[in-house]
């Protein structure tokens, strides 16, 4: 089993071929169930061309459901995009689930493809019911540890495994086998009342006939600006679009763009809560410039989280020929049992692209699966690293406030070192026209690259500037600065600094004491009554009393195989 989830009954699988999208029928609207359509795409990834014909009788189908119904489709990330466009009026966007499968071979000179994406969508507005489910701990194969140092969190930690996130790196998905290891976790994930069945459709027959490759744009190549010199390597204070405007059209070798996701961040001056309509026609503006500065044959990449890059991709591919889907796994703050990692990257190119410098440089190596980042493992091991595919895992947000700047949202240095790797070459020019605290500019001027930032906030743009006087004065911008920053990216509050007469960890472990000598876990009350400890230590030194019960919780693990084996004598408590 490649999964455990808890309470759960498996499915019945019922496998269902169709040759024609004709034979979609209604279903039946008087019992639930899970549908998982299996979309085809060949290993080059060119996409299903999908007709109005075929959405029409999917939308019937869903319509005449029952309103617990959940529809899964497996495919590639534009036909993926497509169906929740064409869906949205009548179902609810869920979760965008990336997969690994099988590698294929480089293309164009652009990166191998390595994920097809799992799309799931509902007929209710709620978020998505499902089953707690973990995926088994992942061992390096050179120190025979776990592939993350969980440090002295690993009483916190499930003997089994970890929460499952969306993106799936630990099974294996291939174009044209059946997905069996996929259709097992869908039939544990929505083992719950009041489903029995899960609906496998295979759509191989009916639209493989449908395939048809995209047409590219073309651009004059000779069309080229050049840039004046006082647009190199300049940080501007400015909107966005008003600065863009100023800049000529085609001069641009690479531009990126991480634009607020409009989630209610707390931007220094920036209102990340638009109505959503009005946050794309925005979005639309500043993606026309892009396309409009960047060089003919250069590329433009944009962050964001799958939803919104849908949005994005449906704009730029009326302006720009797609190439390459990144996903990026950043995992971030746990908001739901489905721990959310998923990022996706769009890379679009003016025209036909041109060649770019992959499998050069120490940026575009990728950790091979499983290696840990433990530092005394690193340093004794070769061969362990590879050219990096489109599913880039190996890449972490920043761990520690003493090396972030003040702003809520600030990328890992190393994400812009391999964009900028990949899609440009030394003394080219890179934009951001969300600069912020000069992650992407500073990265360029590292890597002997021009540069332009532009960002709104004076407070980020005079951080921007002080940063960059410290890498002319020979300063890592990036380095430890014992500083604590003012801007925080989650609404959990931050504990003041103090020195904690009994470790934290001591403190979890004695609930969890607490909890085996009255058979539930304890209120503050009875922490109070039970605890060798000051009730004040548990109020000053966690931020929740969900953080001073997590050992409690769960079973603790240790980081090493042979030691990690089930014991009876570690079982989780049963407490609910």
């Amino acid at each position: 089993m490649t999964q455990m989830s808890e309470n759960c009954t498996p499915l019945k699988i019922r496998d269902v071929e169709i040759r024609d999208i004709r034979e979609i029928k209604k279903p039946d609207s008087s019992q639930p169930a899970v549908w998982f359509f299996v979309m085809p795409y060949d290993s080059s990834r060119i996409k299903v061309n999908l007709t109005d014909d075929f959405y029409e009788r999917l939308n019937e189908f869903a319509q005449n459901a029952d309103e617990q119904t959940i529809l899964c489709f497996q495919t590639v990330p534009q036909t993926a995009s497509e169906l929740v466009l064409n869906l949205q009026g009548t179902l609810h966007y869920k979760l965008w689930i990336s997969i690994k499968c099988k590698e294929k071979a480089n293309r164009n000179c652009l990166l191998p493809y390595e994920h097809s994406e799992l799309l799931i969508l509902g007929k209710y507005k709620e978020n998505l019911r499902h089953a707690k489910t973990r995926v088994p701990y992942t061992y390096c194969p050179a120190c025979d540890k776990t592939t993350k140092d969980y440090g002295g969190k690993k009483h916190t930690y499930h003997e089994y495994g970890t929460l499952m996130s969306d993106v799936w790196r630990d099974i294996t998905v291939a174009p044209d086998e059946y997905p069996e290891l996929v259709v097992d976790r869908l039939s544990h994930l929505f083992g719950l009342p009041p489903y029995r069945e899960l609906c496998v459709v295979d759509m191989s027959q009916a639209l493989k006939y449908e395939k048809r490759r995209a047409v590219n744009k073309t651009y004059d190549l000779t069309k080229v600006n050049g840039l004046n010199e006082k647009f190199h390597n300049i940080l501007i204070n400015d909107d966005c679009l008003e600065a863009l405007k100023k800049i000529p059209s085609n001069s641009i070798d690479y531009c990126f763009a991480d634009p607020p996701y409009n989630l209610k961040k707390k931007y220094d001056n920036w209102n990340d809560n638009l109505d959503i309509h009005e946050y794309f026609i925005w979005c639309d503006r500043w993606l026309y410039e892009l396309g409009r500065v960047v060089k003919p044959g250069c590329f433009v990449t944009v962050l964001n989280i799958p939803l919104w890059a849908v949005r994005h991709y449906e704009y730029l591919k009326e302006i720009m020929n797609f190439q390459r889907w990144i996903t990026w796994e950043g995992l971030s703050l746990p908001v739901r049992m489905i721990m959310p990692a998923n990022y996706s990257i769009l890379c679009f190119s003016k025209g036909h692209p041109r060649i770019l410098n992959f499998g050069h440089g120490e940026e575009l190596l990728s950790l091979k699966d499983n290696y840990c980042l433990r530092q005394s493992c690193i340093n004794s091991r070769e061969n362990d690293r590879k050219p990096v595919t489109d599913l880039w895992w190996d890449i972490h947000r920043l761990k520690h406030n003493t090396r972030r700047a003040d702003h809520p949202c600030q990328l890992p240095p190393a994400l812009m070192r391999r964009l900028i790797a990949l899609f440009t070459n030394e003394e080219e020019v890179v934009l951001d026209p969300f600069n912020g605290v000069a992650t992407t500019t500073l990265s360029a001027q590292q890597m002997n690259r021009k540069y332009i930032g532009i960002e709104l906030s004076e407070k980020y743009h005079k951080i921007a500037q002080e940063r960059h006087k410290e890498l002319l004065w020979g300063l890592d911008p990036f380095r430890k600065n014992g500083d604590t920053p003012k801007a925080k990216n989650s609404s959990v509050p931050r504990l003041k600094k103090q020195k904690y007469l009994v470790p934290k960890k001591e403190l979890q472990l004695e609930v969890k004491r607490i909890v085996q000598k009255i058979g539930k876990l304890p209120t503050k009350e009875e922490v109070k009554r039970y605890s060798k400890y000051p009730i004040e230590y548990y109020e000053n030194y966690f931020i929740s009393w969900g953080e001073v019960c997590a050992a409690a919780r769960t079973t603790g693990m240790v980081e090493t195989r042979k030691s990690n084996k089930n014991n009876p004598k570690n079982k989780q408590l049963e407490l609910f």
